[in-house]
């Protein structure tokens, strides 16, 4: 979230690797969906800490 609050002209080489991991994980994480009750999910809970919520 830190990230976010910067302009991307002041993005260090570091923030870019850890936003390129957490989309990464988060893309990964994505395609292993529960077959039902997705707002519920540990699935969505986890992805949600990332700072990504698939209901929204």
């Amino acid at each position: 979230m830190e990230i976010k609050r910067e302009n991307e002209s002041d993005y260090t080489e570091d923030d870019l690797d850890q936003a390129n991991k957490v989309v990464g994980y988060a893309k990964r994480h994505i395609k292993q969906g529960p077959d039902n009750d997705v707002e519920n999910s540990k699935w969505r809970y986890s992805l949600v800490n990332w700072g990504h919520d698939p209901l929204k």
